[in-house]
């Protein structure tokens, strides 16, 4: 754009030039004499006047063709037409350029990888178990907006999760629609598999916390605390198991990006 309108420009300036010179008077030569001027007559003889001359016919008072009209197209004008070109010009230019649509390119699958991992690699760091207990009390306490207690860091994550988990699994669907071999496409669908098994056994862990929580305050007896209890168990190592085969996914997806 700037290359055509620089163009444009020296077109102009040689536009004007031209006009510019053919503006300039000539000089006849002879050291600017008038060639069409004639030698005054010579005075030694007096003019016959035995016979008056005829006045009953007006001497021709019409200029010879052609003299006093310029033959040139007067500067000003050839500028503002030059001008008037230019402008016009550049706005047909510049109303080509504002259509034309300038495409994102698509990501490829690499792209893809590397966003899939590095979200899915933030949920594995942040759905563990602390987490999980943590939102477990918060239910019980009623603590779990952002700021409502001294752990609103873990308040940030839990909220952060969900929307982190639907960002990565868009990522490493895509990846694994467009791999480029099937060691790629089985790693995609390996993490995506387990990372949403992580995030339900996080569910799990926190309710078996809040059930323990609660039948303690309630004066559960003391059987049903055990079984409270126990069910906070398993769900713990449900969280671990699910978490060692999301690791082991992670470290096969990073092997690709």
């Amino acid at each position: 754009m700037v290359k055509k309108v620089a163009a444009l420009l020296v077109l102009l300036v040689l536009v004007l030039a031209a006009c510019d010179s053919a503006t300039q008077p000539t000089v006849p030569e002879g050291g600017g004499e008038d060639p069409t001027t004639t030698q005054a007559p010579d005075t030694t003889e007096a003019p016959d006047t035995t016979q008056a001359p005829d006045t009953t016919q007006a001497p021709d008072t019409t200029s010879p063709e052609g003299e006093g009209e310029e033959s040139d197209t007067p500067w000003w004008i050839l500028i503002l037409v030059g001008g008037a070109i230019l402008i016009i010009i550049i706005a047909l230019i510049t109303r080509g350029s504002n259509k034309t649509t300038v495409v994102a390119a698509s990501p490829t699958w690499k792209d893809n990888a590397r966003k899939g991992y590095a979200e899915a690699r933030w949920l594995y760091d942040a759905m563990g178990e602390d987490i999980a207990v943590w939102r477990g009390n918060a239910q019980f306490d009623g603590t779990t907006d952002v700021g409502a207690s001294a752990a609103t860091g873990r308040a940030e994550d839990w909220a952060e999760m969900q929307r982190r988990l639907g960002v990565a699994s868009d990522a490493l669907y895509a990846l694994e629609a467009d791999a480029p071999d099937t060691r790629t496409s089985e790693a995609a669908r390996a993490t995506i598999t387990t990372m949403r098994d992580t995030r339900d056994k996080v569910d799990s862990r926190a309710e078996a916390r809040y059930a323990y929580r609660k039948a303690e305050a309630d004066g559960a007896s003391q059987e049903d605390l055990v079984q409270a209890r126990d069910r906070e168990v398993r769900a713990s190592r449900n969280l671990a198991d699910a978490r060692s085969a999301y690791a082991k996914a992670l470290t096969d997806l990073s092997a690709i990006v």
